[in-house]
């Protein structure tokens, strides 16, 4: 783990010094309203615990003395919120990220009471809420043993809304909004397995804004392959600093977060407890998902989205900077505009169970967003999947590659192959590729394939977009595969969406061709006439960027791998092609 740290981290401070953002921190930041009414460090019981969590709690002083109740807005998370520019105790006067983390697209834009991914109180109190911004058990000041997304975290997060629902100052009517864990815990409470997967009975709606929801599938072993690098930034930047004591934490998870894959390296009780049960959320969801987080947040808000049976839900996407856009005024009102709408019954149009449900980005580009519309649904109802068939020629066309079958091979250890399709008309590719190749190991029983979507432009060189952790050389899309995770969950599969159960390793044997269809994270493109798509397969991560670090097993990767072609081998690339509207 020692050796992860610096290797994951180093990038990102080479950079933060190299451009000045360490001491010239990505945001900008305003002072609160004199009317805001800041209470820090509230004690709130959890009774069935016997323990007592810390939050700050935000109010309109004006609303206060006239004893006028309102509706609360609230996070959760481990990132002790006392962490606040106007307490001065965040590093360098503002959260530390902001002075690592390249803001794409802008500087987000909050108040000195914001602590790192939450909801401004500034903003919230001005339009007649109060904010809770609560630390989960064993971080920061609250009580009990920390521990990353349990049922015992979930629970006492339910306990924590009916108590503030139940304060003489609330209407009873809690929402929940805030960034990456700030959402994923959402998902979580939303369906809370202490008490039969429902809401807490405060809880009217749910805002998460970029979370994943299967921390085994989204972020850990996507695709079966280990992910060591985001751990390790994330354990010793985020987590570390702020529990009560690691001892603690021990108690409650057994091993630290890069230990995890050691000792679980396949989905079972302990990954169980970490995936969100989505598909019990019922109630109102404003949903976002990006498609600048493919290693970390994007499939599991999706999914989210998708599977959660609720009757209200939106979904807003984009391909910017994550915080940037959070903060953006048209977000906060579209946010105002849903939690008035459930939390204080002033209708919207814009939320009404009729209307479209998905706000969709399309860019063409890192910096150039084609369009921006309204679709019914996510995944795009009238999405046209189009096979585009391998061959050895290092192309893809419409047609299957003819008699007799062939194969491309490259090196197991640092090799790749490439094919490419170039469009003779305008196309918009927006949802899920998938790829299915017919795969053999010539010296292995097991083996990683990275595979990754690029756009090319008409003269062949390669687009970029932004991408996790801000990162501006993003490909398109990107998917992984360990060979003997091949196995799909026959629950949740579907032809464009290949699951994998992750409960058993099936391991080649000398000679065998098996097939494998690898998920892709999804994306919302827009190529010219004359431009392609490029699709790479490898044996390593090729769109490596900090602090991620996806790793296959050393012992795995000799001689080639070899992809095969024609015949009955319909090796091909799925894409989702979006006809125009007017069609």
């Amino acid at each position: 783990m020692a050796f992860e740290v610096p290797r994951s981290l180093g990038p990102i401070l080479v950079h933060a010094i190299t451009s000045g953002e360490l001491m010239n921190a990505e945001c900008e930041v305003v002072e609160a309203d004199p009317d805001v009414w800041c209470s820090y460090d509230v004690k709130i019981p959890i009774d069935s615990e016997a323990i007592e969590l810390t939050a700050n709690i935000f109010r309109s002083k004006k609303l206060a003395k006239e004893k006028v109740k309102v509706p609360v807005i609230m996070c959760a998370h481990p990132y002790d919120n006392s962490k606040l520019p106007k307490l001065k105790r965040a590093s360098f006067g503002v959260p530390q990220q902001y002075r690592l983390i390249p803001q794409n697209d802008g500087k987000p834009k909050f108040s000195d009471i914001t602590s790192w991914e939450s909801p401004d109180p500034n903003f919230w109190v001005q339009n007649g809420y109060a904010l809770v911004n609560l630390n989960l058990p064993g971080y920061g000041s609250s009580g009990g043993k920390p521990s990353v997304l349990s049922y015992h975290q979930s629970k006492c997060y339910y306990e924590a809304i009916e108590y503030i629902g139940a304060q003489p100052w609330c209407t009873g009517s809690v929402g929940l909004n805030g960034v990456s864990f700030l959402a994923i815990s959402q998902f979580h409470v939303a369906a809370c397995k202490e008490y039969n997967f429902t809401a807490p009975p405060c809880l009217k709606c749910i805002s998460p804004w970029e979370g994943l929801t299967d921390m085994y599938r989204d972020l850990m072993c996507c695709g079966g392959v280990r992910e060591k690098g985001f751990p390790a930034f994330w354990w010793a930047t985020e987590v570390k600093p702020v529990i009560s004591s690691q001892d603690a934490f021990l108690d409650m998870e057994k091993c630290l977060p890069l230990e995890y894959l050691e000792k679980h390296p396949l989905f079972d009780e302990f990954w169980q407890e970490k995936a969100a049960q989505v598909q019990h959320i019922s109630i109102p969801m404003l949903a976002c998902s990006s498609f600048s987080d493919h290693n970390l947040h994007t499939q599991g808000t999706f999914r989210g989205y998708e599977r959660a049976p609720s009757k209200n839900k939106w979904i807003y996407t984009h391909r910017g900077g994550k915080w940037v856009e959070y903060y953006k005024p048209q977000v906060q009102q579209l946010t105002l505009r849903f939690m008035n709408h459930f939390l204080k019954g002033i209708h919207d149009p814009q939320f009404a169970p009729d209307t479209p449900r998905c706000r969709l980005e399309v860019r063409s580009s890192k910096d150039e967003i084609y369009q921006i519309r309204d679709e019914a649904d996510w995944p795009i109802p009238r999405t046209q999947f189009t096979k585009v068939f391998l061959n050895a020629q290092h192309k893809m066309t419409m047609a299957k590659s003819p008699k007799p079958h062939t194969s491309v091979e490259y090196d197991a250890d640092h090799g790749y192959t490439t094919f490419t399709y170039t469009f003779d008309q305008d196309t918009e590719l927006t949802g899920y590729f998938k790829v299915r190749i017919h795969f053999e190991a010539s010296h292995d029983d097991d083996g990683c394939i990275f595979a990754v979507v690029d756009k090319l432009d008409k003269d062949g060189k390669v687009v970029h977009f932004y991408g996790s952790v801000g990162t501006e050389k993003d490909p398109v899309s990107r998917g992984y595969q360990k060979i003997s995770h091949r196995e799909l969950d026959p629950t949740w599969s579907t032809e464009s969406q290949p699951v994998y159960a992750h409960t058993n390793e099936h391991k080649l044997k000398k000679g065998d061709i098996v097939q494998l269809d690898v998920a892709m994270f999804p994306q919302a493109t827009f190529f010219y006439k004359n431009e392609s798509v490029k699709l790479t397969l490898a044996s390593y991560d090729i769109a490596h960027s900090a602090p991620y670090h996806k790793i296959s097993d050393p012992s795995h990767r000799k001689g080639k791998h070899i992809i095969h072609l024609g015949d009955k081998y319909d090796s091909y690339l799925l894409l989702p092609i979006i006809p125009p509207i007017s069609s």
